[in-house]
């Protein structure tokens, strides 16, 4: 091989060298610019999906102080009619959903029910808060277990009531009997019956333990709010 021809050898594969450098730096720049292009737009996803869940919190909040005002004024109720201390002031139909009734706690989470179903929680990047989520919307949380549980001895109790005591239900919607006469019959059978008293102390202590699971549930949401707040903030 002659001198010319190697150095026309050597252009063409600086040449080449020179296009396959350009080609590879231009496929590395394209994907470098994708991936923060995905990037940027993971993370503004991400803050959609933080504002959209401390939406729903916020809108949860009010339903949790209700819920749990009714559920420690029911448990008092109850305390105040079975230890036969007559002190706190409530109705014949208060009286009657405490003991013969029950109520629950099925908070709203449609905008969390979306995100799960439409993949919008993949964006959470944030191990702790995608923890924290995971958490809070379990439903093995232990206030449902003990909803259960209530539900069971309350229909024993309404039961109970239908077999041998049904004017304690009639006298409900009375006209002819006054308020004090109502409550004071019903004390009486509380005070009296043995059997009624153990149905209420097995329903009462559901109840304080379905407490307990809303100040849980609270707890979780407080924490939960935190963790969106400050990475909202920043």
């Amino acid at each position: 091989m002659n001198r010319l021809n190697l150095i026309k050898m050597k252009k063409h594969l600086i040449k080449y060298t020179l296009e396959f450098v350009v080609i590879v730096l231009g496929i590395s720049v394209s994907f470098w610019v994708n991936k923060r292009q995905n990037d940027k737009e993971n993370k503004i996803n991400e803050i959609h999906i933080y504002e959209d869940i401390k939406m729903e919190l916020n809108e949860l909040t009010k339903m949790i102080n209700e819920r749990t005002a009714v559920f420690n004024f029911d448990i008092a109720l109850i305390d105040n009619v079975y230890n036969e201390s007559y002190n706190s002031k409530f109705t014949y139909q208060d009286m009657l959903t405490a003991v013969a009734d029950w109520r629950g706690f099925e908070p709203s989470i449609e905008i969390y029910s979306s995100l799960k179903y439409d993949g919008g929680l993949k964006y959470v990047s944030n191990s702790e808060i995608k923890l924290a989520i995971d958490k809070f919307y379990a439903r093995s949380s232990s206030i449902y277990a003990n909803m259960e549980d209530e539900v069971i001895v309350q229909r024993e109790i309404l039961k109970f009531l239908h077999i041998n005591y049904p004017l304690v239900l009639l006298n409900q919607d009375s006209k002819l009997i006054d308020e004090n006469t109502k409550i004071n019959h019903f004390k009486n059978i509380i005070t009296n019956d043995l059997t009624f008293r153990s149905l209420l102390k097995s329903k009462r202590r559901f109840m304080y333990n379905k407490k307990i699971g809303i100040d849980q549930y609270r707890l979780r949401h407080e924490e939960l709010l935190s963790m969106i707040d400050k990475v909202l903030s920043y």
